[in-house]
């Protein structure tokens, strides 16, 4: 069981990289290819596309590697942990954050804010899971 925890764990971290760069990247990428205009827009836009899409994969991939590490290494009792309820709150934080960016509603939500909401949300789920799992 624990090679299996540890190549979770892998793909985890993984995956929390990716999404974290990509929360950094694109707060800096869309304002230039917006100032680009038409063309810029045009070139870039298949990339910053490309990367919320696989964004919103790693944060699945997050999501199901947490719940199955969770399983093997500490059953139900992890819960009772308030940095690890902390934690989720935040993950749920993001999570909602992405549902609504997919609805018309959430096109209203500056993107300057939104980027804000979801790093403080991403700052807080690391800072909560090292606390949880020290």
């Amino acid at each position: 069981m624990d090679d299996i925890f540890r190549i979770l764990l892998f793909i985890h971290i993984g995956a929390l990289l990716y999404a974290a760069t990509t929360n950094l990247i694109m707060p800096a990428l869309v304002p230039r290819m917006i100032a680009l205009g038409a063309e810029g827009r045009a070139q870039f836009a298949p990339l910053t596309r490309q990367l919320s899409i696989n964004a919103k994969l790693s944060l699945a991939i997050l999501v199901i590697t947490g719940v199955l590490m969770v399983a093997i290494r500490y059953d139900a009792g992890l819960w009772a942990n308030p940095w690890f309820t902390a934690k989720m709150i935040f993950v749920a934080v993001i999570l909602v954050g992405i549902g609504l960016s997919l609805t018309p509603y959430g096109r209203r939500i500056p993107p300057r804010m939104f980027g804000m909401i979801t790093r403080g949300a991403l700052v807080g789920t690391i800072f909560c899971a090292v606390m949880a799992f020290h």
